[in-house]
């Protein structure tokens, strides 16, 4: 099999880097949101656990339930997403060295 041309290697490195400037680079935030997300839903989770719990719910705590539970339901989407993205950055990157 012949060697690659030097041409031909750089061509294949700006290719893969306009791939990760353009497709990995946006999400970015992701990881951001998926941290709040999940320190945002332990807080709430352990204060609604540890909280002494009155025999009245005001206006404030039902939204706060609600908030931590749609939280907890994004978490496994968010998982998903953060790990998605990062296999295929390192991917990436795996590709652009070698």
């Amino acid at each position: 099999m012949n060697k690659a041309s030097k041409r031909w290697n750089m061509l294949r490195h700006s290719v893969l880097e306009r791939t990760r400037r353009e497709v990995i680079e946006p999400f970015g935030p992701l990881y951001l949101i998926f941290l709040g997300t999940s320190v945002f839903y332990l807080i709430g989770l352990g204060r609604l656990s540890l909280a002494q719990q009155t025999a009245e719910y005001s206006v404030l705590a039902a939204i706060l339930i609600f908030a931590i539970a749609a939280a907890g339901l994004a978490l496994p989407f968010l998982t998903g997403a953060v790990l998605t993205l990062r296999a295929a950055d390192r991917k990436l990157e795996r590709l652009q060295r070698g």
